[in-house]
């Protein structure tokens, strides 16, 4: 069982909220209260049919530059970047309609998707943290672009995951039976695909799942093996993190014996970027939290 601080958090977020976390058609006008319930159908309609349009639109403009994925593969993985990056403009428009607006604040990143390569770790509480996140990454330069998401396998025949499989997004299958082939899996995706597309970012939501369905379990465990005691995050799941960084992290000064790399064809990209490749290999490496 979780603690009773965080039992009072997570009734706080099912129905004790306050006043400014309250839908418009609890608190607003019985006018405004109308208008919603009018317009959340269209909204919804419009959400699911402007993934379906896209996904149509999407692989009618890579059909043609199909040729270039042996031949020109740079062309090739140019055309579906900016792609990919539309299709998450389209998602985070999601947010917009809704009046949602995203403000950063902190650090200043542009090195980090200008220059390096990111592992980046996001704090799962629910599923608006994906277009959110796809919000953010409009102004990320190539980083937008050139992104592998780690998601669930359960949306891998959704619009979006089927894009996603062709970008290079991997799709993990949880649980117990499967925990070790997956990471061996992961490994070889990362290996295959990481440095032969240039990718620049690695985001993964480390936990596994929503904060609300694994906070008792990640407190209970946690006391059991003497970790931190949470509040407002769980304890991430650190196979993937791991086999990651073993995979594309940063190497030692030490180690100067070059990694396997997967005999792939597209020999044009490796020429262009590979001089760059070998230095970003040991000192570009970063991880945002």
């Amino acid at each position: 069982m979780c603690d009773e601080q965080t039992q009072k958090l997570l009734d706080l977020a099912n129905g004790q909220r306050p006043p400014g976390s309250r839908l418009v058609i609890e608190q607003g006008s019985f006018g405004s209260r109308l208008w919603w319930v009018v317009k959340a159908p269209f909204r919804t309609l419009m959400c699911l049919s402007l993934v379906t349009v896209f996904f149509a639109t999407y692989f009618g403009f890579m059909l043609p530059v199909m040729w270039a994925r042996t031949i020109w593969p740079r062309l090739y993985w140019f055309v579906e970047g900016k792609l990919y990056r539309w299709l998450q403009s389209f998602i985070a428009y999601w947010g917009y309609t809704a009046g949602y607006d995203v403000y950063e604040y902190g650090d200043d990143v542009t090195t980090y998707y200008r220059d390096e390569r990111v592992l980046m770790m996001c704090n799962h509480q629910s599923t608006a943290d994906v277009p959110t996140l796809m919000t953010v990454l409009q102004n990320k330069g190539v980083a937008s672009r050139k992104t592998l998401w780690l998601m669930d396998v359960m949306f891998r025949w959704t619009p979006f995951g089927i894009i996603g499989n062709n970008h290079g997004d991997y799709f993990i299958q949880q649980g117990k039976a499967t925990r070790d082939k997956e990471l061996v899996r992961l490994k070889k995706h990362l290996h295959d695909v990481f440095w032969d597309r240039d990718r620049r970012w690695v985001i993964l939501f480390p936990e596994g799942g929503f904060y609300y369905k694994r906070v008792e379990s990640s407190q209970s465990y946690g006391k059991k093996n003497g970790f931190p005691h949470l509040l407002y995050t769980t304890l991430p799941r650190m196979g993937a993190v791991k086999a990651i960084l073993e995979e594309v992290g940063p190497r030692t000064e030490d180690d100067d014996e070059p990694r396997e790399r997967s005999n792939s064809k597209l020999k044009l990209l490796k020429d262009t970027v590979g001089a760059i490749r070998e230095k970003k290999y040991v000192k570009g490496e970063s991880i945002i939290i």
